[in-house]
């Protein structure tokens, strides 16, 4: 007699439903684009949706028509609120989602969710929502991937099961901050070689060297430059073994280049998407003190913030 094993293997497979949604509004085309050049307010998208007729459920009573209506933001969406705008988890930008739901609103700050209004008779609810993302600040780095949920609206007066409208984002949006970079991640520049005498001389005078750093930039971009190191009377100062001397540095119109222990931005320069821009600059080591130069060698650190508008 043979045994016959019978192996029953169940898979499950996640369904997502929308039964407990009597409409869903799918966001698309939100057509956020070349974002750090625009304005702050600058609305990037309006995306309008009409509601089924149907679904505007008007209760009768007391020969009275009224509906409540409440619409809100989901949690993970609005992380912050301002005045008709919410903060999305995307620094800088901002969501408005407004619905004219009858005279009462028209015109008026009731509008915008989120809300939780009642509609009395004559009641004539508008059909009309509308979704706008919009730059309110700095956009820095993040994402809002497609079928996150922005919204809800309840449509029912069921309180025990309630109904509701879902306003989904259909698409992803990603953001990122602006990037700039020095492609010189670290320069070595030769001062040259001195005699004491030479530099004790009172004939000595600098002999500046010129040299370049490129700043690239993946969009376009207003960069403000910190040269950070240890001065000695506003000059680079001598972290080698010789005495007597520091380092100076100018810009390409032989100004000095201002240099602190923090960072302090002292000019913005314009740099435009791609664009290899060099930072013309000069050096040379300045003589302090010429009665007590000696030998040895003459080095100084110097380290280069960014910032980025």
């Amino acid at each position: 007699m043979r045994n016959i094993l019978l192996t029953l293997i169940l898979i499950l497979i996640p369904v997502v439903s929308n039964a407990n949604y009597r409409e869903n509004f799918y966001v698309s085309d939100v057509n956020i684009k070349d974002y750090h050049d625009k304005p702050e307010g600058y609305v990037f998208s309006v995306n309008s949706y009409r509601l089924k007729s149907e679904n505007l459920r008007i209760q009768t009573i007391n020969n009275e028509q009224q509906i409540n209506i409440n619409g809100k933001f989901s949690d993970s969406v609005m992380t912050g609120k301002e005045n008709t705008i919410i903060r999305t988890p995307i620094p800088g930008l901002g969501l408005r989602i407004s619905w004219v739901m009858d005279s009462q609103s028209n015109n008026d700050i009731l509008r915008y969710f989120p809300f939780n209004r009642t509609c009395v008779s004559p009641c004539q609810l508008q059909d009309e929502v509308v979704v706008e993302f919009i730059k309110i600040g700095i956009i820095k780095t993040g994402t809002m991937r497609r079928g996150t949920e922005l919204a809800t609206v309840n449509l029912s007066q069921n309180v025990t099961y309630p109904e509701y409208m879902r306003i989904v984002l259909n698409e992803d949006i990603i953001l990122k901050s602006k990037s700039c970079i020095l492609s010189d991640t670290d320069k070595y520049i030769d001062l040259g070689s001195f005699t004491t005498d030479e530099l004790a001389n009172i004939r000595y005078s600098p002999k500046y060297i010129d040299f370049d750093l490129t700043l690239q930039c993946e969009q376009n971009s207003s960069v403000g430059i910190s040269y950070i190191g240890t001065t000695e009377n506003q000059r680079l100062k001598n972290s080698g073994t010789s005495e007597g001397v520091s380092i100076l540095l100018n810009d390409e119109r032989n100004e000095p280049i201002k240099i602190s222990s923090t960072p302090i931005v002292s000019n913005y320069v314009s740099v435009l998407a791609n664009e290899n821009k060099p930072i013309k600059l000069k050096t040379a080591v300045n003589v302090d003190d010429r009665r007590n130069v000696k030998s040895g060698t003459i080095e100084g650190n110097l380290f280069i913030m960014l910032e980025i508008k």
